[in-house]
């Protein structure tokens, strides 16, 4: 709903409400007013039916008299006789309107009656005898649900003889006529007490609505009281005719009506609700010029925010006002100016790196991507890493670093001529060079590296930035700028952990691929699906040339991949935690063949390998005790390779697992010896019996002077602190024999044998061959 009608109809709803008011106002000071004045005419009204019926008695009674007084009819009550009474009687009675007449005599019982049905019984009531005897007496009476004003006069001859009672009834004939006769309210009702309390109407007045049986219900109040009958309003009240004590009591209800007082009213009500209509379309007539009026600027200046919340700041039109709508226009009109200088600031920031100037990485992207769509056949982007950045902030703080990135940033600029150069990270930056091919990218990182070669001056620091560059190529490595950029950073890391400091991207030595990533979710499936298998290399032992362990090495069969090496997916499994898991697999496996082969009459110690992450776990040793009392297999039938780095890890915990799983008479061989981090000082605390020479001293033995002497010093250092020696990676017939020369406890590699499956080295046991040549894939 526009500005413009909500404001017209604000004025027509304040003239409605208004009006409205004015009218209620009225209505209830005229309804207060008619019911005062219903109440006034009903108190008339009471006392007027009282007289009128007073007068009729008054009338009939001197009607009645006039009988009484008449000698033949006295003649005719002292001779008894009958037929003359009643003749006179009906006579008399039609003359003044009675409906019964009555001879009753001085004992109270009924002589004549012209109805001829209750001669001789007793008058019904007695005090209206009793008080005629000395003068007329009357009362409203009921008899047979119908209304009498009973009139009783005395007949003298000339003392009391007898008295004659008129019943004159007091029908709707009665009451309509006495409306007629005098200003009685427009509702009159007799109602009479059945004896049981309950109220019955019996005469009805030229009523156009019953209003006894509502004013019944309520009590018959004697005192002016509102109603409602139906939809119409009435004030009504009760008031007690003259009655006789024997008879049932008898009511007079009179109602004066509201809707009929409020009648008259009703056509000023009309030509007031015409004017009323007649200034409510002039006044929204008005009101509508009006809010025109003050609704066509204020329209103005909404289209102008709205322009702004779309983008377009272009100032507004003003609308040549000094009131407070100019004010307003003014006041936006500097606002759209200083909102315009914000965003073109704010977009800027948003694009560009506060310290150096230089587009950020998200501004480097999309041109990147432009640049790609453009040219999508070459291109270089070269990844710039300050290798000391991070130790130059904790050193010197953020001051001295931003300041050696904006020299940094200037330096590189002048490369920039043919793309962008952009800051990628805290310690990185982006240069991409439009059109460029492998040997220009290099050309260019070695120019930069002379570049950012030359130290940093500043007052009396001098300091070295060790810059690398990772430079992934359009289209070989990607076609997508966000592409580009995560493989420029990945060779940047392999410059940054190499002595060259360019590094162009490889994927084959890529740590993220995406494979890389879903090949653990493939390795958690392989485990619960039993994909694994363990595969047996087996050890020849000097002493009598025969196999009497192996090394257990897992092989994965991939469904899709085909054969996957242990080298790709055991370091992802150590650094994605389910190296344990795959550690449980493998000892589970080999504890349970150990057991197989010992069925089959084969005591072979089979070595599996641990890794760091398994040496911290505590319940390593009971997890795998449960498994040996499990199969039944003797604790030294298991051997627990580990590497001399995965107990430098947390040695305290390695050390506590290892000397529990010692305890268990479970023996312990270091992997890879040689090769390490550990002392021998260190070694001499671990509880191991094996040291194994690692294959970087074993492979050339037969042509490496050097390489012997190690192994030769090896050999007799592992004996004279009491382990066993194992060489592994032994390919030729001379490196075998060298090392049975030198005294070499066990031999292990490809000459022997390659890993087996366990039916395959079964046989191999049983048939005792060893030493022959084979081929065939590396562990």
């Amino acid at each position: 709903m526009s500005f413009r009608l909500r404001l017209a109809l604000l004025f027509v709803a304040t003239m409605v409400a208004v009006q409205a008011f004015t009218a209620l106002l009225v209505y209830n000071v005229a309804r207060h007013a008619l019911i005062a004045e219903g109440e006034r005419q009903l108190g008339i009204g009471a006392g007027a039916v009282a007289r009128q019926l007073d007068d009729i008695s008054n009338r009939v009674a001197d009607n009645v008299q006039v009988l009484s007084l008449d000698f033949a009819l006295r003649s005719a009550i002292a001779q008894d006789d009958q037929g003359t009474v009643l003749s006179a009687l009906r006579n008399h009675g039609r003359r003044i309107g009675a409906e019964r007449m009555l001879l009753v005599g001085l004992d109270g019982t009924i002589r004549s009656d012209t109805t001829s049905s209750s001669i001789g019984e007793p008058f019904a009531f007695p005090d209206l005898a009793d008080a005629a005897i000395d003068h007329p007496a009357a009362a409203v009476v009921a008899i047979d649900g119908k209304a009498y004003w009973m009139i009783v006069v005395p007949v003298y001859a000339p003392k009391p003889i007898a008295l004659i009672a008129a019943g004159i009834p007091v029908d709707d004939a009665l009451l309509a006529r006495l409306q007629q006769l005098s200003a009685l309210p427009n509702s009159l009702e007799l109602v009479t007490d059945t004896g049981d309390g309950h109220w019955i109407a019996i005469a009805h007045g030229d009523n156009a609505v019953e209003i006894a049986p509502t004013l019944i219900a309520h009590g018959l109040p004697p005192q002016p009281t509102l109603v409602r009958v139906g939809a119409l309003e009435y004030v009504a009240l009760a008031t007690r005719l003259k009655e006789s004590q024997r008879g049932a009591p008898v009511a007079a209800v009179l109602g004066y009506s509201l809707d009929a007082a409020l009648q008259p009213y009703r056509t000023g009500a009309i030509a007031w609700a015409s004017l009323v209509t007649l200034g409510l379309v002039i006044g929204l007539i008005g009101a509508m010029l009006i809010a025109r009026g003050v609704a066509r600027p204020i329209e103005k200046l909404a289209a102008a925010a709205r322009r702004i919340g779309a983008g377009d700041y272009a100032a507004a039109d003003a609308p040549g006002k000094h009131d407070e709508v100019g004010q307003l226009s003014a006041a936006l009109s500097s606002m759209t100016r200083a909102i315009a200088e914000r965003e073109e600031r704010i977009r800027f920031q948003s694009v560009h790196d506060a310290v150096t100037g230089l587009p950020n990485r998200q501004a480097a992207e999309s041109a990147i991507q432009r640049a790609v769509a453009e040219r999508p056949t070459a291109g270089a982007l070269l990844m710039v890493g300050l290798a000391r950045l991070p130790d130059i902030i904790q050193t010197m703080g953020h001051s001295i670093s931003d300041r050696l990135m904006r020299d940094a940033a200037g330096r590189l600029q002048p490369l920039a001529q043919r793309g962008l150069a952009a800051r990628a990270t805290d310690t990185q930056f982006a240069l991409w060079i439009d059109a460029a091919g492998k040997a220009e990218a290099i050309e260019v990182a070695f120019r930069i590296l002379d570049m950012l070669g030359t130290p940093y001056q500043e007052a009396d620091l001098s300091i070295d930035t060790s810059p690398a560059i990772g430079i992934a190529l359009n289209p070989e490595h990607g076609n997508e700028a966000s592409t580009l950029l995560r493989h420029a950073e990945i060779a940047l890391i392999a410059a940054l952990g190499s002595e060259d400091p360019v590094a162009v991207y490889d994927a084959a030595t890529d740590p993220h691929r995406q494979e890389r990533l879903t090949l653990m979710t493939d390795l958690r499936e392989a485990l619960d699906r039993d994909q694994l298998r363990l595969h047996y290399q087996p050890k020849l032992r000097f002493a009598d040339n025969r196999i009497d362990s192996v090394e257990a090495l897992v092989r994965w069969s991939h469904p899709q991949r085909g054969a996957v090496p242990p080298d790709m997916f055991i370091p992802l499994a150590e650094k994605t935690g389910n190296i344990r898991r795959l550690t449980r697999w493998a000892l589970a496996t080999a504890v349970a063949q150990a057991h197989e082969w010992s069925l089959r009459g084969h005591e072979l110690r089979i070595a599996v390998n641990l890794s760091a992450r398994d040496l911290d776990d505590s319940d390593l040793p009971a997890r795998l005790s449960d498994l040996l009392s499990l199969h039944g297999v003797a604790p030294r039938s298991i051997v627990l390779e580990l590497t001399e780095s995965a107990v430098m890890g947390e040695p305290d915990t390695a050390i506590q697992v290892l000397k529990r799983l010692a305890d268990l008479g479970i023996d312990l061989a270091i992997d890879d010896f040689g090769v390490g981090q550990s002392s021998l000082a260190y070694l001499r605390r671990l509880p191991v019996r094996e040291i194994k020479i690692d294959r970087f001293f074993t492979q050339k033995l037969d042509e490496d002077v050097g390489d012997r002497t190690m192994v030769r010093s090896i050999v007799e250092l592992g004996h004279r602190l009491g382990y066993r020696v194992t060489a592994e990676g032994i390919e030729t017939r001379a490196a075998l024999d060298y090392l049975r020369d030198v005294g070499c406890d066990h031999a292990q590699g490809y000459y022997i044998a390659r890993a087996l499956e366990p039916d395959a080295l079964a046989a191999m046991v049983a048939s005792g061959e060893a030493g022959a040549p084979q081929k065939g894939a590396r562990r």
